[in-house]
């Protein structure tokens, strides 16, 4: 599922360290990574998986189901991960987030990253699985139902 794509890591990482909220989308499934550093005085920064949405309205509900109590976000920050879940931890972007949870003094949100984490390639190893069985996929082409034959008639039996 690793293509060769080129993602900015040093931008990421930039968003990373300096945005309120980074919502991290994967294409083989709709569930998304919410990463969010706002706080309250009832609530610190946090991630967690989203459900499948169907409007920027019913996102931005679901990010206020997740994490009750902070403001209502104006917009939504959203990040195209065009790599597998667990390319996010190889290449670093967790380590990222960690540190900035880390100096947040957020350590709750360190376990929900990783915990996230192991939802996440959860649900990329079931998409995978599906997939490989064809379970909610359809076929694009087909197989040649006919074989060849010794003597090249179509109707003859197969040798």
């Amino acid at each position: 599922m690793d293509h060769r794509f080129e993602v900015d890591l040093s931008g990421l990482a930039r968003s990373l360290r300096r945005a309120d909220h980074i919502l991290m989308r994967f294409e083989p499934f709709p569930q998304r990574l919410l990463i969010d550093f706002r706080s309250s005085t009832e609530r610190g920064p946090g991630a967690c998986v989203l459900p499948q949405a169907r409007s920027i309205a019913e996102r931005l509900a679901s990010v206020e189901r997740a994490r009750p109590g902070l403001p209502p976000l104006r917009r939504l920050r959203v990040v195209i991960w065009p790599l597998r879940v667990r390319s996010l931890e190889r290449l670093g972007m967790h380590d990222v987030v960690r540190e900035r949870f880390a100096s947040l003094d957020a350590l709750e949100a360190i376990t929900e990253l990783n915990e996230a984490q192991e939802e996440l390639l959860r649900l990329e190893r079931e998409e995978l699985r599906r997939a490989i069985t064809g379970d909610g996929y359809r076929t694009l082409w087909t197989r040649a139902d006919s074989e060849p034959t010794v003597s090249g008639d179509p109707g003859a039996p197969p040798a």
